[in-house]
């Protein structure tokens, strides 16, 4: 039987060992880059990747910087995705904490969604709630997949 290796860039395995310094578990970097757990403990023993020995920063001049782009939305179905995850895995006490955790986030979302309408007309509360938010493609490839607007005036073919 053939063995097959996944090889991986050496941007890979260092943003790997960047995640994993920075406090990520190591299957949770292995399933973010697509590692094999092995692989990565046996690189991390190898290079001397040890949390132990990383300076730690000073309190209150932590970059949470990383996380400005994640908005309520996305961390609601981030919960949620890891909550299926856990309870999939049959991890039942990580489950129920991440399910309590979306359902927090849920409620929370409820209640801004709330203080925002609640100055609005009818009318304009019911247009807030069903039209869908405007989201930009991210790839070239999503927007190619996007329907295109209708053109004013006759088509190219049909002249």
């Amino acid at each position: 039987m053939t063995r097959l290796y996944r090889t991986r860039p050496a941007e890979t395995w260092a943003k790997a060992r960047d995640d994993y310094l920075a406090g990520s578990s190591a299957e949770t970097v292995c399933r973010r880059y697509d590692l094999g757990l092995a692989s990565f403990r046996l690189r991390a023993r190898r290079y001397g990747w040890r949390r132990c020995d990383q300076v730690p920063p000073p309190p209150g001049e932590a970059d949470l910087t990383l996380y400005s782009d994640i908005d309520l939305e996305a961390q609601i179905k981030t919960a949620g995705l890891r909550f299926i995850e856990a309870l999939e895995g049959g991890k039942a006490v990580e489950a129920r904490r991440w399910r309590r955790l979306w359902i927090e986030l849920s409620e929370t979302h409820v209640q801004i969604r709330e203080l925002w309408t609640k100055e609005m007309t009818p009318m304009e509360r019911v247009a807030y709630l069903v039209t869908p938010p405007e989201e930009e493609p991210e790839t070239e490839e999503e927007a190619r997949l996007l329907p295109m607007p209708p053109q004013d005036g006759p088509s190219p073919a049909s002249e």
